[in-house]
């Protein structure tokens, strides 16, 4: 019988109905299931070894991006599929692969039904300011630094719980005016360059909620990161950087674009901000990054070959 692991966050939005989902699919399939919730002190990690190690089939997670980067991270290079039954605040990996957001039904059949595709992780390593680096990490969407990060870190669980994604923009737009970071950057090993920029932005794919994406023509599995350097100069800027993200007009000086498989940036005067997947991950003098391709199998809209 199709062994299935259920591992999902309780404290999201409607983790009880994706739950029913999903156990409803999984009868409905013929295979058995066991749910592991997560804690706080285990948030998704510990359950997906134990679902690899006890041979489950498939993985199912429910949750928003926190939890499923956790998951993916020990279901990387080999791991049995992973299904994703959205249930956070943006979802922007959910969104990426085109599962459904507002249907737990429809997104549970895909999970144990869909099409498996092989998309690549990204990873990085942050180095803090007393010298230490932190162990290599997966991020599934994006790494960025400055203050788009400040506005993460500034985005509570109540706000998140209340608002949902709105609440990033919330709080993002009362820093639309905020001064530059001057930060240094490297690409796959070439010269070290410097920008003053409001954000720096290293994504694995770019599809980002209200239908725009920061890097158009990206896809998880196309092998490349790509950073988007955002430096407007006054905030009249911000309408070119939206529609650039809309596809509908460009932003030549103030949203650079660049691909690579390696991105280094630094510090030059202070400490820089970072978050991950919309999660702060603090300050830090370096943050390292690589591809890593074809690293993860999910299950995507369409049949099973």
């Amino acid at each position: 019988m199709l062994q299935v692991a259920i591992i999902g966050n309780p404290s999201a939005r409607g983790f009880p109905r994706a739950v029913d989902a999903v156990l409803r699919e999984v009868a409905a399939v013929g295979a058995d299931a066991h749910v592991l919730p997560t804690t706080l002190a285990e948030p998704g990690g510990p359950q997906a070894r134990a679902a690899r190690a006890s041979g489950a089939d498939a993985v199912v997670a429910i949750g928003g991006d926190g939890t499923v980067r956790e998951v993916a991270t020990e279901l990387a290079g080999g791991g049995p599929a992973l299904g994703i039954v959205p249930a956070g605040t943006a979802n922007l990996f959910a969104r990426n692969l085109d599962l459904p957001l507002r249907d737990p039904a429809a997104a549970a059949r895909i999970a144990l039904g869909g099409r498996d595709a092989s998309v690549d992780l990204g990873r990085v390593a942050l180095t803090r300011a007393d010298g230490s680096r932190d162990p290599e990490r997966v991020f599934l969407v994006v790494a960025g630094v400055g203050h788009d990060a400040l506005a993460v870190e500034a985005a509570s669980l109540r706000h998140k719980r209340r608002l949902g994604w709105v609440s990033y923009i919330a709080l993002g737009a009362r820093r639309l005016g905020g001064p530059s970071f001057a930060v240094r950057g490297r690409f796959d090993g070439g010269p070290v360059e410097t920008a003053h920029a409001w954000s720096v932005l290293v994504h694995n794919a770019a599809r980002i909620p209200a239908g725009l994406q920061v890097v158009p023509g990206t896809r998880l599995d196309d092998g490349l990161l790509h950073v988007a350097t955002v430096s407007p100069r006054h905030l009249a800027h911000w309408g070119r950087i939206a529609a650039a993200g809309a596809g509908v007009a460009r932003a030549e000086g103030i949203l650079r674009h660049r691909d690579a498989e390696r991105v280094t940036l630094g510090r030059v005067d202070d400490l820089l901000p970072v978050q991950l997947d919309g999660d702060a991950a603090g300050r830090v003098t370096r943050l390292d990054a690589r591809i890593d391709r074809a690293a993860l199998r999910v299950r995507v809209p369409g049949s099973m070959s």
